[in-house]
């Protein structure tokens, strides 16, 4: 494997209007790069959004078949599908049931000059394969997840990853364990690149306040089972007793709430525990800064899913000088240095992770320093758009 060196939105105001123009003017020049995201964007997928906008010499436009919370993320254009005629749009999707890829993205592929089509998910790598074949530019897959532990379970995704693998120009990954499980799918090693994420550090100061008035273990986390927050208030729960004053606090929600929250009943947390539902990623921020621990104890799920990589939310916790007490799953420790950034334990380990927090609440102070200048060296968000320009480069020049 080859790893590298390292209804309403705010588009009616005016002031979006006026930044986003700003940014065509400013880009309308460069060599197009063509984003494939479906939809475009979950509210929780910053990281994308992060890749895209920190681009400096191409000029990125994205594909999608949905538009979702644009608010978020005003990037432009964001070509859809929802914009073309019923009768035609109806024609597509009939097309995309049968082929199992998307028809039409090679008119705006040309329209729009594109020299390079990037796709954010596996499968949506495989739905663009059609738009490659007919407009004749490379096509670079990064792979995040779901994707890679879960999706290829399925007969029908093992055929078309093959199909992807044979035609598909680059593979992208963020950590080694997730580029071992694409070989392992078939990939070509030599076809495989180590791409990490990364967070915009102008946006995540480094604190300089290591110990909150009040001891707070924070999770930032999709209420999901892979995410391991049932072992997270487990063991908060060993250790509650021993620091009457912390508290628990989870952002997030999702499909298991209702199972979480009778898990905090039969454990007696519930003045200890809040749940904080699904914020604005500002306000995650805030929350993350007041944290004393951020605590992220994932796990491979009962269906097989992963984290394939490594969740964003332990790069910024890093970044701002959380002390993080995580698992030993998937790339989690390519990105958190054990004992270095944070402390790791095997899977499902309720006792482990109870001494982890015990260790960091009686010295929140350890790891700060050294999570920030992991985060500055391997991944900045500059930095890591600039390897990911030099990676389009070298793909375009091959073609």
């Amino acid at each position: 494997m080859i790893v590298s060196s390292s209804g309403k939105t705010e588009f009616n105001n005016p002031l979006m209007e006026r930044i986003s123009g700003e940014f065509f003017m400013r880009n309308r020049m460069k060599p197009v790069i063509a984003h494939s995201a479906n939809p475009y964007l979950p509210a929780t997928a910053t990281w994308i959004y992060d890749q895209i906008r920190a681009l400096k010499r191409y000029r990125p436009i994205v594909l999608t078949q949905t538009r979702q919370n644009l608010d978020r993320f005003p990037l432009k254009p964001v070509l859809s599908t929802e914009d073309i005629s019923p009768i035609r749009r109806t024609t597509l999707r009939l097309t995309r049931k049968m082929r199992g890829t998307y028809a039409g993205y090679e008119n705006w592929l040309r329209e729009h000059n594109a020299v390079l089509l990037h796709a954010h998910f596996g499968q949506e790598g495989y739905r663009c394969l059609s738009a490659k074949q007919r407009t004749d530019i490379p096509l670079i897959t990064t792979f995040y997840g779901l994707d890679v532990s879960a999706l290829p379970r399925q007969k029908k995704w093992q055929k078309r990853y093959k199909r992807l693998f044979a035609e598909g120009d680059l593979f992208l990954v963020e950590g080694p364990f997730m580029g071992e499980q694409l070989i392992a799918l078939g990939c070509a090693a030599n076809r495989v690149i180590v791409q990490h994420l990364g967070v915009d550090l102008k946006k995540i100061p480094f604190r300089t306040d290591h110990t909150p008035k009040q001891p707070i273990v924070l999770t930032y986390a999709v209420f999901r089972e892979k995410k391991g927050l049932k072992y997270a208030i487990q063991a908060f729960a060993k250790i509650a007793e021993k620091y009457p004053d912390a508290q628990l606090r989870m952002i997030g929600d999702g499909p298991l709430r209702p199972h979480l929250q009778a898990e905090i009943r039969n454990l007696h947390l519930e003045n200890r525990v809040k749940m904080l539902g699904l914020l604005p990623h500002p306000l995650a921020l805030e929350e993350l800064k007041r944290a004393t621990i951020l605590l992220y104890p994932s796990v491979t799920a009962s269906d097989g899913d992963t984290e394939g990589g490594a969740p964003v939310a332990l790069i910024e916790a890093m970044a701002m000088g959380v002390p993080i007490v995580s698992s030993q799953h998937a790339d989690i420790p390519e990105v958190v240095i054990d004992k270095t950034c944070g402390l790791l334990f095997p899977e499902r380990d309720i006792a482990g992770l109870a001494e982890g927090l015990d260790t960091l609440l009686n010295s929140p102070e350890q790891f700060g320093c050294a999570g920030r200048a992991h985060v500055e060296k391997q991944h900045n968000l500059e930095k890591q758009a600039e390897k990911l320009e030099v990676i389009y480069d070298r793909v375009i020049e091959n073609k």
